[in-house]
């Protein structure tokens, strides 16, 4: 009999036991659930959302590039201003009626003559045309920009927008070349070269070209070439070719 209670009784405090396990299990569980759920959500991926355009900052792009534009093309014009005003003599425009002809005389060390250029400009003078002499400075010579344009460079006539104020150019170059003659005294002789090139800014027309030659005779070659270029500056008086037309 008392063995009968016992065991009634070890069954009724494992079954305590048990009703307290789950008890105490529910509770944790309703806990712990939540965060674990919370930790999953955490997670989760982040997947990148699309921006909107912001309004603001469009319009401020396009402003600094609009500024960044009217930038580039006010340097350009600075630089092509300094260009102009290196090479041309400011002045000059066109006059109604009138053949605008510039000339230049580069001699033999890079310079202008202007002796020679004056002799051309008395020739070639007209009522209908002016002959412009110093519409050049000199840095067009010596920068090396004569030698481009008489040699059929176009580009550099529109770089220096010479359309806008002449219709010709006339060009001539210097050459001179000494020698020496031991049977007298060393005398020494100028073999002075003369080319003269007239061309035309714009239109059809075909440009000409004329060649005088001279000597002269001295004992240094200064005096040489002074009596060459004389005698040179006397044949352009004298001839009945070079013309305009």
């Amino acid at each position: 009999m008392e063995t009968e209670t016992e065991k009634k009784r070890l069954w009724w405090f494992m079954g305590s036991l048990a009703g307290i396990a789950l008890l105490i299990n529910a509770f944790f569980f309703s806990h712990e659930n939540p965060r674990i759920q919370q930790r999953q959500v955490n997670w989760q991926p982040q997947t990148p959302q699309a921006t909107a355009p912001n309004n603001d900052d469009a319009a401020r792009q396009a402003a600094e590039a609009a500024a960044a534009s009217q930038r580039a093309i006010q340097e350009a014009a600075a630089k092509h201003a300094q260009f102009l005003a290196r090479y041309l003599n400011p002045g000059f425009a066109r006059k109604p009626g009138m053949e605008m002809v510039a000339i230049v005389v580069a001699s033999e060390d890079g310079r202008l003559n202007r002796t020679v250029s004056a002799a051309l400009t008395d020739h070639f003078k007209s009522q209908n045309a002016e002959i412009l002499s110093s519409f050049f400075t000199p840095e067009f010579v010596s920068d090396g920009l004569f030698n481009t344009v008489i040699g059929g460079s176009g580009d550099l006539s529109r770089q220096l927008e010479l359309a806008n104020t002449l219709d010709s150019l006339l060009l001539a170059r210097q050459q001179v070349q000494y020698s020496t003659n031991p049977d007298l005294l060393n005398v020494i002789t100028a073999n002075m070269q003369l080319e003269v090139a007239l061309m035309p800014i714009a239109g059809n027309a075909q440009g000409q070209s004329w060649t005088f030659t001279a000597n002269g005779a001295g004992f240094n070659r200064a005096a040489a070439r002074q009596l060459a270029e004389e005698r040179l500056i006397r044949q352009i008086a004298k001839d009945t070719k070079m013309s305009l037309n």
